[in-house]
């Protein structure tokens, strides 16, 4: 299987050469896409651009006259058919790509349609700014070029490029790795370090009830690769403790919104087991103090370390994140059930902490309970989240739920 090589050839065709050359003299074969808009320059590629546009319908040749974000959604969407073609052929071992602005919002397109654990190296010289829109909850490793990626290989650069060849060639030098047909099911659970003490135990006890648990970082990007690994049908059970993502996804605001929305949908969708309960939801994160919008100031503001702000949400948006909550989890088409800590859904939150609001937290509550669907149980505990109950009846209610249909969910009940 081949590294696929990407970039824009018309403008860094020279640097592509130098990158195939390094890695073939290495033992590793390539493939070199093109997805620029003009003749390639250094290289002649093995998928010309032609294709690339071709894949979804375009023809390259009219491009440049169409708006420019137009045409460079056209060749994202194009390269990443291409790409998956590749890989359902059998002939794609990883991505390696090189660009500028344009570039990388193209190559970056076509990346985050290759699935989670393909290796992924994009070289860019845009890495210092903010990479969520190319990124995505893709597993993307970008690498900063420091210099212009312009001219051809230059001393700067091109210690530069024998790091991405040697990392891409590290990366894809093992095998390719599987679940084994009779592995354990996976239960997803959300997390923060201020939920720390209750995932914890929660993964503690799910492994040894024999299930494998990953968890998920609820900082925008984590929570959403976790939905779309709930969709691949990689997840068998998931444990939402710590949907803090939803409450920025719902109020508009904060560093932690899904890099994709739709928190909270993807368990529902499946219909497999899932578990909520409201950890983290109580307040808003923000970066350092001056990255705090202005009204936002006033609130009751905790620092979790000097570039990560924890603001509290207000009564209203508490109301809104309650109704909110009840009409996703109300889509659901498996078993769900709502666990509720009354004493605080983070260790900021707790009874005399920075950000307590424990009338903010019932509004929450009286919302979701209010409107959630009937027959979906509400377990209220007079326990602060991180009470070793909480996670606990967390367990043992998605361990019923596994249990009751373990062929659907591979739990070997023997």
């Amino acid at each position: 299987m081949a590294i696929g090589l990407v970039s824009t050839l018309d403008t860094k065709g020279y640097e592509i050469a130098f990158l195939k050359r390094y890695l073939e003299e290495g033992g590793r074969s390539t493939v070199v896409v093109d997805v620029g808009l003009f003749e390639p320059q250094g290289i002649a590629p093995d998928i010309s651009r032609h294709d690339v546009a071709a894949a979804v319908g375009a023809d390259v040749g009219s491009l440049p006259h169409r708006p420019r974000d137009e045409a460079m959604s056209i060749m994202g969407s194009g390269v990443g058919e291409v790409l998956r073609r590749l890989l359902a052929e059998g002939r794609l071992r990883g991505v390696l790509g090189l660009g500028g602005n344009q570039g990388t919002s193209v190559i970056c397109a076509g990346m985050r349609q290759l699935p989670l654990g393909l290796p992924k190296l994009m070289v860019s010289t845009v890495v210092s700014g903010n990479m969520r829109p190319y990124i995505g909850a893709s597993d993307i490793a970008m690498l900063f070029s420091v210099a212009d990626l312009l001219g051809g290989p230059n001393p700067v650069v091109e210690s530069v490029l024998r790091n991405a060849a040697g990392a891409m060639a590290g990366m894809t030098a093992g095998p390719t790795v599987s679940a084994p047909h009779n592995a354990a099911p996976l239960v997803a659970i959300s997390a923060l370090g201020n939920t720390h003490p209750a995932v914890t135990r929660a993964m503690e006890r799910l492994r040894t009830a024999g299930l494998q648990v990953a968890a998920f970082h609820a900082s925008g990007a984590c929570g959403s690769a976790m939905e779309r690994l709930v969709r691949a049908g990689r997840v068998a059970a998931v444990l939402d403790i710590t949907p803090h993502e939803f409450t920025e996804e719902v109020v508009g605001a904060g560093w932690y919104q899904p890099v994709d929305g739709g928190r909270l949908r993807a368990a529902s969708e499946m219909g497999i087991p899932q578990v909520v309960a409201p950890g983290g939801m109580e307040y808003l994160c923000f970066g350092p103090r001056e990255s705090i919008p202005a009204r936002f100031r006033r609130r009751a503001t905790y620092f979790h370390n000097p570039v990560n702000a924890n603001v509290r949400t207000s009564r209203r948006e508490m109301a809104a994140v309650g109704r909110a909550l009840a009409q996703r989890l109300n889509l659901s088409k498996g078993p769900v059930a709502v666990v509720l800590p009354l004493k605080g859904w983070s260790i900021y939150g707790a009874p005399g902490g920075p950000l307590h609001d424990a009338e903010a937290d019932a509004t929450l509550v009286s919302q979701l309970t209010r409107a959630l669907r009937r027959d979906i149980p509400v377990h209220r505990l007079p326990l602060h989240i991180n009470d070793a109950g909480v996670a606990d009846l967390c367990c043992q209610l998605l361990e019923e739920m596994l249990k009751r249909e373990p062929d659907a969910h591979g739990l070997d009940t023997a």
